[in-house]
C-alpha cells in the first residue's frame, strides 16, 4: 500500500513540474491568440461597411 501511495504521489508531482515548465509557452500562445483576435475585431470595426456587404445580416 505504501508503495502504490509513493509512486501516485511521484507521478503527481512529476505532472505538476511538467505543467509549470510549460506554463510560459502556454501563456504566449494565449497571448498572441489574444492579439490576433483583437485585432480582427479592429479590422472589423474598421471596414464593418466592407463586411456588411460581404455577410448580409
Amino acid at each position: 500500500m505504501f508503495t502504490a501511495a509513493f509512486t501516485v504521489s511521484r507521478a503527481q508531482e512529476l505532472t505538476v513540474e511538467r505543467i509549470k515548465a510549460t506554463a510560459p509557452k502556454i501563456k504566449r500562445w494565449g497571448g498572441a491568440v489574444l492579439i490576433a483576435v483583437g485585432l480582427w475585431f479592429i479590422a472589423l470595426a474598421v471596414f464593418a461597411d466592407f463586411f456588411a456587404q460581404i455577410f448580409p445580416v
